[in-house]
């Protein structure tokens, strides 16, 4: 059954396509972040503003000035995460025959996230410490198979066919704290940023068309790109038992991925045919603010409020290209998130965590339409994990969190507005196990 009236128009199927080509959101959880680096930092919920528990990769993704608040010594965290996600794509449309409808699931598989950071703490009389990490923060597809019953995944032009989406960033930080005074510390990093970017199909390119509105759009290939930024922050902490942080990260702008692909509409004379598309896509700044609570040795309990600015990021506004038809972005809201966190050490060779992180979804009714593959709809967090002490220099963390299901229904929409007796709808849930070593000498 065809039902050309609502999937032909070349604007909204830019938007669609452009979606399907970014998920990151695929296996995230604050937005296409995913809500923590390492076993440790991951079973606190994420908290690392002002809780030195969190690490070395939990200072290196949040708050660098909490290295001054290190161990002495030097501190080595390898961690690798298995994340698996369980994305659908839901629609309908209205059409003389009565409504078409189906629904999808991903095919995709388990996804793995190394990170691994070093930090080397205020020693010997000095007030320095630095570090240095990989940070792997984005790293989900979406991979969904033609679905001639879905009208989203129908064939092309109809539908976009058989989608498959590959986004990944990594963040490469520089950082050194100062420890300024027994209270205040304060933290640096210059983050460096690496992603990489592919898509069958590509909604960031101009699509081909032939009248009346018949486009296909192209395939493109892995392209990666680096990008840069800056991080601050502090960490004061007016007693011994509290203790505040604050960390502000600027937008990571990155140079544009570039790819050589072919033109893809079969009723052009120039089908087949090389062309060159480019898309821009930074990192959105952040502002982090927490409070820790310390009373005793052995607990340790974290709060974090964080800001993401997706609107002003580019490659994640609104709109189209009157030229083209090119979607310019996802149209995802800000969005804040909260993370409470614990530690209690049974004793030198235990410790329990657990952690809740609340994020607002990027993605809201009026943006769904746009977001088919990039279902940033996580909403709640659970986190659990422990660490056992192995030897003097070395610990095992354990860590495994649930971002429940949710979901987020809107209609189809064009430039002129939502399309009556239409409903898409993206629906999310992950699970995964976080893994790390975190050496002490």
């Amino acid at each position: 059954m065809q039902h050309p009236r609502v999937l032909r128009p070349t604007s909204a199927l830019a938007a669609v396509a452009l979606s399907l080509a970014l998920a990151p959101a695929a296996g995230a959880g604050n937005g296409h972040f995913l809500h923590a680096s390492g076993a440790v930092h991951s079973a606190l919920g994420g908290v690392g503003t002002a809780l030195p528990a969190a690490g070395t990769l939990g200072a290196l993704y949040v708050n660098p000035a909490l290295l001054a608040a290190a161990p002495d010594g030097h501190a080595f965290e390898l961690g690798v995460e298995l994340a698996d996600s369980d994305p659908e794509i839901e629609s309908s449309v209205q059409t003389p025959f009565g409504p078409f409808s189906g629904r999808t699931e991903d095919d995709g598989d388990l996804a793995m996230i190394p990170s691994f950071g070093w930090s080397r703490g205020t020693q010997g009389g000095t007030r320095t410490a630095f570090a240095m990490g990989v940070l792997s923060l984005a790293g989900f597809g979406t991979e969904y198979p033609q679905d001639p019953t879905n009208p989203i995944l129908a064939p092309q032009p109809f539908g976009f066919g058989a989608v498959y989406s590959s986004y990944r960033y990594i963040k490469l930080p520089l950082a050194a704290a100062w420890q300024v005074t027994p209270e205040l510390a304060l933290g640096v990093a210059l983050n460096g940023g690496w992603a990489s970017l592919s898509a069958t199909p590509f909604g960031g390119a101009a699509p081909d068309c032939t009248p009346p509105a018949t486009c296909f759009f192209p395939a493109v290939t892995e392209d990666s790109a680096f990008g840069y930024g800056l991080q601050a922050g502090l960490y004061w902490t007016p007693t011994p038992v509290w203790g505040f942080g604050l960390s502000y990260s600027t937008e990571q702008e990155f140079e544009d991925f570039q790819w050589h692909t072919t033109h893809a509409n079969p009723g052009r004379p120039d089908f087949g045919t090389g062309r060159t598309d480019e898309f821009q896509l930074n990192v959105p700044q952040t502002l982090s603010a927490g409070v820790g609570f310390t009373p005793n040795d052995r607990l340790s309990v974290g709060l974090d409020w964080r800001w993401i600015d997706y609107q002003g990021t580019q490659g994640f506004g609104s709109g189209f290209d009157p030229a083209t038809g090119a979607g310019l972005g996802l149209g995802w809201d800000d969005i804040v998130v909260w993370a409470v966190g614990a530690e209690y050490r049974v004793g030198p060779a235990l410790a329990l965590r657990g952690g809740w992180n609340r994020s607002e979804a990027a993605v809201t009714p009026d943006s769904v339409f746009f977001n088919v593959g990039s279902p940033a709809v996580f909403e709640d967090h659970l986190t659990l994990g422990f660490g056992v002490r192995l030897y003097d220099e070395l610990e095992l963390n354990l860590a495994a969190y649930r971002a429940f299901e949710n979901e987020v229904s809107g209609q189809f929409v064009t430039p002129a507005g939502p399309i009556p007796g239409t409903s898409v709808t993206n629906r999310m849930k992950v699970d995964s196990a976080v893994m790390s070593l975190r050496f002490v000498f």
